[in-house]
């Protein structure tokens, strides 16, 4: 599935230049301060949503890899029906938390279209929207690695 792993790609190039991008705004703050005696107003709220993009772009590669936090002992020692009825269970609870964090993020781009960010005084929508947007990818990926899981379908994304 091409688009499957094309996501993935620029999912894993966004959270790495995020997490560049946030590094050297950390870095510039620092410098900026301490030797020249100057404080940026906006490195703070910019490196804080340059978090954001990380994590949300971070969390998709997380589940396309199958990277996410598991519980060894459900992992290791359960076996036939009973593992596939937990993988089952842990489908849906991945696939309603996921459903529930979009929704709210949706009900938040509602609210930011009014509200611009203190000191960098962009609108909150946009940073919403990508929350939204990264949710969106995280249910896509968890809709294909629960398909994976339940038919024994190994790396549709080709790898």
């Amino acid at each position: 599935m091409e688009l499957y792993n094309k996501i993935k790609s620029i999912s894993s190039f966004v959270s790495a230049v995020s997490l560049i991008l946030m590094v050297f705004v950390v870095l510039l703050q620092t410098f900026t301060r301490f030797v020249i005696f100057y404080s940026l107003p906006w490195s703070e709220e910019a490196s804080r949503y340059l978090f954001v993009i990380m994590i949300v772009s971070g969390f998709n590669v997380a589940i396309y890899n199958g990277d996410m936090i598991r519980i060894s002992v459900i992992d290791n020692y359960i076996h036939g029906r009973m593992k596939k009825i937990i993988d089952y269970v842990k489908l849906i609870i991945s696939m309603n938390v996921i459903f529930i964090f979009s929704y709210c993020a949706y009900k938040f781009i509602q609210l930011g279209v009014y509200q611009l960010s203190p000191a960098m005084q962009i609108p909150l929508a946009i940073i919403y929207f990508i929350m939204f947007v990264g949710f969106l990818l995280s249910f896509f990926a968890v809709i294909i690695n629960g398909y994976e899981t339940m038919f024994k379908v190994k790396n549709i994304g080709g790898e």
